[in-house]
């Protein structure tokens, strides 16, 4: 067994189907040339010749990067099923096990993690290995676009994420509320919604869906109102409204939770306040989990 000592599932990938991998997960044809170790021009010449074989075009081009096609997009999860297959024949060969072939899942930090939470429960059950990574809606919608992640969930409406290679739902919808540690919260109660006026609040970031329809309620009931603390990250603005005096909005889907963690109660609901959950899913990786 000491010849498979150094043996990779690449090593048995078709050079075509590298080439393709690599250069969708570097975004660059120079760029997997130089991983691969082979000239510009003949990876360049394995990825024509694999559009040919194939029957369409692999990449179009955005500015300085390639974008997978739809036809290439098939084409590319086929290549990385058959390099996950290559995986689990070398580790078939070791007697070791092989690799299950993750679902790459983008969260927004701006959706609630009860609720991404429930969003997955479905692929957890069924045995799919998850691989998570949160981070801003603009640059997890490009990841998806780029095809490094299968399955996005975000507060934003995917309006320019529709196409033949993706699909996407309404995931939920919740009310919001306000909440507030208990002393805070009994005064806020007093004369609301106009009370919110005279208090200090912990918002969602100016860029967030939620946030636009949160100012356009304070401008009704309560335009006095002082932010003192923005975040993108919704979970942080729990531990302001922990630590200090300050009111946050809170979904209502989430607000038992988040009352029992931090110690919060509720204030008041935002009358017309509602925010909206969205999955975007590769339609060729990734099964309908709702």
């Amino acid at each position: 067994m000491d010849e498979l000592k150094d043996l990779s599932g690449e090593d048995l990938l078709h050079p075509e189907l590298a080439a393709l991998v690599h250069t969708v997960r570097l975004g660059t044809v120079s760029g997997a040339a130089r991983e691969l170790g082979v000239s510009q021009p003949a990876l360049s010449a394995r990825l024509s010749r694999l559009g040919k074989v194939t029957g369409g075009a692999l990449f179009v081009r955005d500015g300085r990067k390639l974008r997978l096609t739809a036809h290439g997009a098939r084409v590319h999860d086929g290549a990385l099923r058959v390099a996950r297959g290559c995986d689990a024949l070398v580790a078939l060969l070791r007697g070791t096990p092989g690799p299950a072939m993750p679902l790459r899942v983008g969260t927004s930090d701006a959706v609630p993690k009860l609720v991404v939470r429930k969003i997955l429960a479905p692929y957890v059950r069924a045995g799919m290995r998850l691989q998570c990574v949160e981070w801003a809606g603009e640059h997890l919608e490009r990841e998806l676009r780029a095809h490094r992640l299968d399955l996005l969930i975000t507060d934003r409406e995917p309006v320019g994420l529709r196409g033949q290679e993706l699909v996407s739902r309404v995931a939920g919808r919740s009310r919001v509320c306000w909440c507030a540690r208990p002393d805070l919260a009994r005064a806020l109660r007093r004369d609301y919604p106009r009370s919110i006026g005279d208090a200090t609040l912990a918002l969602p970031a100016e860029s967030s869906p939620l946030r636009e329809r949160i100012e356009r309620w304070l401008q009704r009931h309560a335009p006095r109102a002082r932010v003192a603390v923005e975040a993108e990250d919704r979970a942080l603005l729990h531990h302001f409204a922990q630590a200090y005096r300050m009111a946050i909005p809170v979904a209502r889907s989430t607000a038992q939770a988040v009352e029992r963690q931090f110690g919060l109660v509720r204030v008041g609901d935002l009358a017309g306040v509602e925010e909206s959950y969205y999955v975007v899913r590769s339609r060729w990786r990734v099964p309908d989990g709702s």
